[in-house]
C-alpha cells in the first residue's frame, strides 16, 4: 500500500495509526489539500498554446490563468484546532451543547420549583384548615365546658334554694338564707 507513492518503494509500516488518524479533520484537510493540488496539477500540465503575434496578447493565455483559477477555499481555509483544544472541546462537548444543556436545566428547575411551589402552598392551605378546625374545636369545648358549668351552677343553687331550714341551728340558717338572697340577686340581674 502507498508503495507507488514512496520515492524508496518501501512498505508503509505504520497502517493500523494511519487507519485511526486519517479519520481525523487535520488529516482530512490536508488530504482534500493534496487531491486539490494534484487535481490543479494535472490541469496546468503543458498544453498547446495558440501562438499571438503580440506579446501583450499572452497574458490571457491557458498558462496564466491555471495559476490565477486556485480556489479561494484552499487559500482561506482555517487550520484545523490543535491537539490539546480538540481534547478540551470533546470534554466541554461544545459552547452551544453546554448553553443547550444548560437551558433545558434551568427550564427543569423553574418547573421543579413552581412544583415545589405549589404543593408548599397546598401544604399551607392544608395547615390554615386544620388550624381553623382545631380552633372550631376549642370554641365548642369552651361553650360545652361553659354549659356544664352552668348546670353544676343551676344544680348547687337549686339544693340551696330548695334546702329544708328546719334541722339547721341559726348560723346555718342565717348563711343558708344569705346565699338565697345572692342567688336571687343574680338571677334577677341577669
Amino acid at each position: 500500500m502507498y508503495t507507488r507513492l514512496d520515492k524508496d518503494k518501501k512498505q508503509f509500516t505504520l497502517l493500523p495509526c494511519w487507519n485511526i488518524l486519517k479519520e481525523e479533520d487535520k488529516w482530512k484537510a490536508k488530504r482534500i489539500e493534496i487531491a486539490e493540488m494534484d487535481k490543479q496539477a494535472a490541469t496546468n500540465k503543458k498544453q498547446k498554446s495558440t501562438k499571438v503575434s503580440r506579446p501583450r496578447d499572452e497574458e490571457g493565455t491557458s498558462n496564466q490563468q491555471g495559476k490565477d483559477d486556485v480556489p479561494q477555499e484552499t487559500q482561506a481555509r482555517k487550520r484545523a484546532d490543535g491537539i490539546k483544544k480538540a481534547k478540551e472541546n470533546l470534554r466541554r462537548g461544545g459552547g452551544e451543547a453546554c448553553l443547550a444543556a444548560l437551558d433545558t436545566m434551568w427550564a427543569k428547575k423553574e418547573v421543579s420549583d413552581k412544583e415545589k411551589e405549589k404543593a408548599k402552598h397546598e401544604r399551607f392551605m392544608a395547615s390554615i384548615e386544620l388550624d381553623k378546625e382545631a380552633l372550631e374545636l376549642e370554641k365548642k369545648r369552651a361553650t360545652t365546658e361553659e354549659k356544664r358549668a352552668e348546670a353544676e351552677l343551676i344544680k348547687q343553687e337549686k339544693e340551696i334554694m330548695f334546702a329544708d331550714t328546719t334541722s339547721l341551728n341559726p348560723l346555718q340558717r342565717e348563711w343558708l338564707e344569705t346565699m338565697q338572697k345572692e342567688i336571687v340577686a343574680r338571677r334577677v340581674a341577669k
